[in-house]
């Protein structure tokens, strides 16, 4: 029903329209014009009653249902699907002494049901100026009174039946099935209104729709309780919330009429209701009982929430930062009445006032210290430090930064690891370690022709990171160039230059090919030997893999230029191969692959059965079991006596047993071959005997 009462409010479907299926337009789904006025209805049965409710989805027609009520008519379904009607009635509002008559003169909100249908609308004088402003303030009312009504017919049968809003059948029989149908006695003419009805077994049903379960969150000194908003106003009108001061023993309910929250728009996907507390981390138990439209309380699950301190704690105050000449800074700051929840202070730097600030130190300082000193400042010309309180909940405060001015005399290490190359294009390409020193401002790179020549700057400003890419030009006799580098701090102090790095222009022709000379070849490895390319620049080589001539090369190896030996140890019997050996010199040019070596492994050998035991029977009769994991095999077993020389026995296929019926007495000795379907068979088995006297 809250459904029906949000719409009156905010424009969304109404109750009727969720639970009967009455379209919120003019047009239904097959785009047919459908009928303005609607009475939703709704009936549940109880075994020893039924509940029949139902809505006008209209203000106007709900004062239209005040003065002319509804006509409800019950029929019975027989099992041939006949109906016959048992009654008629006619439900209207009851009058102020039904209700004194029926109602518990007690009941506040039952008289709050009297007076909504049986009050009037503030009227217009005779002598009042009709205007729009006039006409919608009768209208507001109209709606108001209608919203209020759906709100308590929820609540008891009783209310809804006194409002004309619902009826109580207790003239039923268990078991059967009864339709009813409601039809509005307004003007036909102003409410065109068509009989709605409904079909209902009278059966009790414990299976009613769950609460949907109570998610609790909390906050400084409040509780807030979540719950599907989508899974709940799909069954349930309102809500009562309840909570428990004694561990969840007696619940008191903390609102007297049903908790209502219109959906903000779209995607307000939950409701919420908060609730205050009187201290936090005290524990605290609630449950939400839904309302249905039959006046049924369901109960949610128990949730238990807490309120948490969300208070931070002051910020400090009097904070200073001093360089201590190659020591760090000191920073030293002032807390006079800490408060009893402070956890400690945690100090952060950044070259920059507006941050962001890193930590200073691992763990947060302890509540009563007032300095720290920081060793590895960033050593520019200045640094700032911000100060920030915690306090046992983790609320923090932050106070305001101060900047330190450094003066670091400190000239930065020497860069470490330069590596580079030139490639065909004549790209250059420089890397190197990053300084370790926080105050590094940029690297310099400087060149010469030879280690004992003169460097010259080759970059006129400084790199920000440690890579530095440049174009050379390849048409020159000088092949070898060489490279240092410097790296300057924040107070343009240099460092020592770096090791030299010497690099090469490469050629632009590929290195001839390598030639293989010599191959040896089992049924599992290959070992093969080749003459180096001539070419005196070769850096590596590459060994690629293919299996027949159609397929494409793979790589399977790399090797140093002076390594001329190769093993494959992953080969397969019975297959082919194709080896090849690419040379790859120094500058990354590639030579055509070497001239292939194709080669065809024998076929593998045949494993022998595994785990062979023998039994003697009962009857004397020997039983040989084995182990052999290859499908579609046949076995034969061999026999021999004392004289150990061994007889084929007996043969069988894909078996992993045999049964020797007549044995010999004495000693008898057992061994088994396996054989493949290509023919090929395996050495003799283990030899297992047995003595039968």
């Amino acid at each position: 029903m809250s459904v029906l009462i949000i719409s009156l409010l905010t424009g969304t479907q109404t109750w009727a329209q969720k639970k009967v299926g009455v379209p919120s337009g003019q047009l239904n789904k097959k785009n047919e014009p459908v009928e303005a006025y609607q009475v939703g209805l709704l009936a549940k049965g109880f075994g020893d009653s039924v509940v029949v409710r139902w809505v006008p989805n209209k203000a106007d027609l709900f004062r239209a249902g005040l003065t002319g009520g509804y006509l409800l008519t019950r029929r019975t379904l027989q099992d041939d699907l006949t109906q016959t009607v048992d009654f008629q009635v006619v439900v209207r509002p009851w009058p102020v002494p039904e209700w004194r008559k029926k109602a518990d003169t007690r009941d506040s909100l039952a008289a709050a049901c009297a007076q909504l249908v049986n009050g009037h609308n503030t009227p217009l004088k005779y002598d009042e100026a009709l205007t729009l402003d006039k006409i919608m303030q009768q209208q507001n009312q109209t709606d108001l009174r209608m919203a209020l009504s759906l709100i308590l017919a929820d609540l008891k049968p009783l209310y809804a039946e006194g409002m004309a809003l619902g009826f109580v059948d207790r003239k039923v029989k268990p078991g059967e099935k009864y339709t009813y149908s409601v039809k509005s006695l307004a003007d036909p003419v102003s409410f065109p209104v068509p009989v709605s009805s409904t079909a209902v077994m009278n059966r009790a049903d414990p299976s009613d729709a769950p609460m949907p379960a109570v998610v609790p969150g909390s906050g400084d000194r409040t509780l807030v309780l979540n719950w599907d908003r989508e899974l709940a106003e799909a069954n349930f009108s309102g809500y009562f919330v309840e909570k428990s001061n004694d561990g969840g023993k007696t619940f008191t309910r903390l609102n007297r009429v049903p908790w209502l929250q219109p959906a903000e728009g779209p995607g307000t996907d939950a409701i919420v209701y908060t609730d205050s507390v009187a201290e936090n981390y005290r524990p605290y138990h609630y449950r939400v009982l839904g309302i249905t439209p039959f006046g049924e309380l369901v109960e949610s699950n128990v949730v238990t929430a807490s309120g948490t301190d969300k208070t931070p704690p002051p910020p400090v105050f009097g904070v200073k930062a001093a360089f201590l000449k190659g020591k760090g800074v000191k920073v030293t700051w002032q807390y006079d009445t800490p408060p009893p929840d402070l956890s400690g202070f945690i100090v952060g730097r950044s070259n920059r006032i507006e941050g962001p600030f890193t930590p200073v130190h691992e763990k947060p300082l302890p509540a009563g210290q007032r300095d720290i000193t920081d060793p590895l400042p960033d050593t520019a010309a200045s640094c700032y430090y911000k100060i920030v309180t915690i306090d046992t909940a983790r609320n923090v405060s932050e106070g305001l930064p101060v900047s330190c001015f450094i003066n670091n005399t400190t000239k930065p290490s020497q860069p470490k690891n330069l590596q580079g190359y030139i490639d065909s294009t004549g790209l250059l390409r420089i890397v190197w370690d990053a300084n370790p020193e926080p105050d590094i401002y940029g690297y310099k790179v400087l060149y010469a022709n030879a280690p004992e020549h003169s460097f010259i700057f080759k970059t006129p400003d400084y790199l920000a990171i440690p890579g530095y890419n440049d174009s050379l030009y390849l048409n020159t006799l000088t092949k070898r160039i060489c490279f240092k580098v410097i790296a300057y701090n924040k107070q343009f102090q240099p460092s020592e230059p770096s090791e030299i790095l010497t690099l090469y222009r490469p050629d632009l022709v590929a290195p001839a090919p390598p030639a293989i000379r010599h191959y040896q070849l089992t049924d599992s490895t290959l070992t093969f030997q080749w003459n180096a390319s001539p070419d005196h620049d070769v850096k590596e080589q590459l060994i690629l893999r293919r299996g027949k001539s159609s397929e494409r090369w793979q790589p399977i190896g790399k090797v140093d230029a002076r390594v001329l030996t190769f093993t494959d140890r992953d080969l397969k019997g019975d297959s082919e191969y194709g080896y090849a050996i690419v040379a790859v010199d120094s500058a990354g040019l590639r030579s055509v692959a070497s001239f292939p070596l194709n080669i065809k492994t024998p076929p593998s050998a045949v494993q022998p059965v595994d785990a062979l035991r023998i039994f003697v029977n009962p009857d004397k009769s020997i039983s040989l079991y084995w182990n052999y994991n290859v499908p579609n095999c046949r076995f034969t077993i061999y026999k021999s006596g004392e004289s150990n020389q061994m007889r084929s026995l007996d043969a069988v296929y894909d078996k992993r047993e045999y049964r020797d019926q007549h044995p010999s007495k004495g000693v008898s000795k057992y061994v088994v071959r396996v054989t493949h379907q290509n023919g090929r068979a395996s050495r003799f088995s283990s030899v297992v005997e047995v003595n039968i006297p």
